[in-house]
């Protein structure tokens, strides 16, 4: 199989394992594992970031996507534009921690383990569970409260920390800092996926298609609130600009963005953002399946950092 390593593509036998990868590239003092619970990042992309994903997966009735690859995200878009039932989320496992931290423990690393928030998943628990069961001191456990993108952006700053020579137990510090002036903002262009997850009326989501209105959400403290209402996608993507007038951005930080299954949408609304706001660095990226299944194709989200947290 092939694995990327620092950066370089290098072809390794199936099955290897962690502890064995590290002894074959001579890795005398490894630092740490980041495991990170995120479904936008892609399997090829946290391996070059040194992150180990530890996934949700998407189950329809008749196919499970339980891996983060490019082909996954374009047949899971597929299949959720044309089957009127959502697929179920399904959380991972303590064992599916458990064994990233035992092959961690074998060779002395230390693991940042950076999740999804607690107040929208199981997950958090889960990963502590397994904590307790390992009982391996050298594992720090970060409850982002946050998800999708705004998840990502923690996880890219870690992985910044960790190049620039910080200690896991010394990001995870930094990150709990950082985690409440997070943010994470989107809009769905239909109401249909929140209908059929009963997050809303079917009567008020055919009132509200009717009259093209958009509700624009906003992940603050951990919890999913709709923050108002826009008439029409080009004043919902206004009233997702306005969170970057409430405080001042983080110049330090990247302000990111993602589409669902709508790339050309999601270019569009970056370049607008980007020059009406004079930021300097962004990248787009697609929304993973676990946040996807609930706001459907033809979604925006924007993540960003504030220097202070918002009012």
């Amino acid at each position: 199989m092939q694995i990327t390593v620092a950066g370089e593509k290098k072809e390794v036998k199936d099955g290897l394992t962690l502890p064995e990868l590290i002894e074959q590239e001579n890795v005398e003092t490894p630092e740490y594992v980041t495991v990170s619970i995120n479904d936008e990042f892609i399997e090829t992309e946290a391996k070059a970031m040194g992150v180990d994903l530890v996934p949700i997966s998407a189950n329809f009735e008749d196919v499970i996507f339980d891996r983060n690859t490019e082909e996954n995200f374009k047949a899971f878009y597929e299949k959720l534009r044309s089957e009127e039932q959502l697929p179920v989320s399904s959380q991972p496992s303590p064992a599916a921690f458990l064994e990233k931290y035992e092959a961690a423990e074998e060779t002395g690393e230390e693991v940042l383990v950076i999740l999804i928030s607690s107040k929208l998943s199981g997950t958090y628990n889960g990963a502590v569970l397994a904590k307790e069961m390992c009982g391996y001191e050298k594992i720090y456990i970060v409850d982002s409260l946050q998800a999708s993108l705004s998840l990502r952006l923690l996880v890219e700053y870690a992985v910044k920390l960790k190049e620039e020579g910080k200690s896991a137990e010394e990001i995870a510090g930094i990150l709990e800092e950082v985690k409440n002036r997070t943010y994470l903002t989107g809009v769905p262009s239909t109401l249909l996926y929140l209908k059929k997850g009963g997050r809303i009326s079917p009567v008020v989501a055919a009132v509200g298609n009717v009259m093209g209105i958009k509700p624009v959400l906003l992940l603050r403290n951990g919890e999913i609130e709709g923050y108002s209402k826009a008439r029409g996608m080009k004043a919902a993507k206004s009233g997702m600009q306005a969170f970057l007038k409430k405080g001042e951005v983080d110049s330090c930080m990247p302000v990111e963005f993602a589409h669902s299954n709508n790339p050309e949408m999601g270019e569009e609304f970056r370049k607008e953002t980007m020059e009406a706001f004079s930021l300097t660095e962004s990248s787009l990226y697609e929304v993973g399946m676990a946040i996807g299944t609930h706001i459907g194709p033809d979604a925006l989200l924007m993540a960003f950092i504030l220097k202070e947290s918002m009012k």
